[in-house]
């Protein structure tokens, strides 16, 4: 699975949705026009920092699993700095049952 067929209740989620509204005047630019800056792991979902032309914002990453969360943030941990638009394409790790380890 590619990151970007997540779903959340039945609609992708990729990219992410900005957290925050741009601020007046300031362009409301698509989230996959950026480069990951870095993430944060909130209970079930993810929040992307991503830099759009120098502006950083803020999205949500949440989906109906598999996969599982843990396993989402490390391939995008593993890619800091690389395009939004790239990731999407990134395969994520085949889920696994009940009672095998994590990665």
């Amino acid at each position: 699975m590619k990151l970007r067929e997540l779903k959340r209740r039945g609609g992708t989620v990729w990219p992410a949705q900005w957290v925050e509204a741009p601020a007046p005047g300031e362009e409301g630019a698509a989230s996959d026009n950026g480069v990951l800056e870095g993430l944060t792991r909130l209970g079930e979902r993810l929040l992307l920092r991503i830099n759009v032309n120098g502006q950083r914002r803020t999205a949500c990453l949440e989906w109906d699993g598999p996969p599982r969360v843990g396993d989402v943030e490390i391939v995008l941990l593993a890619n800091i700095g690389a395009e939004i638009r790239q990731l999407g394409q990134m395969e994520l790790p085949a889920s696994r049952g009940p009672g095998q380890p994590s990665a």
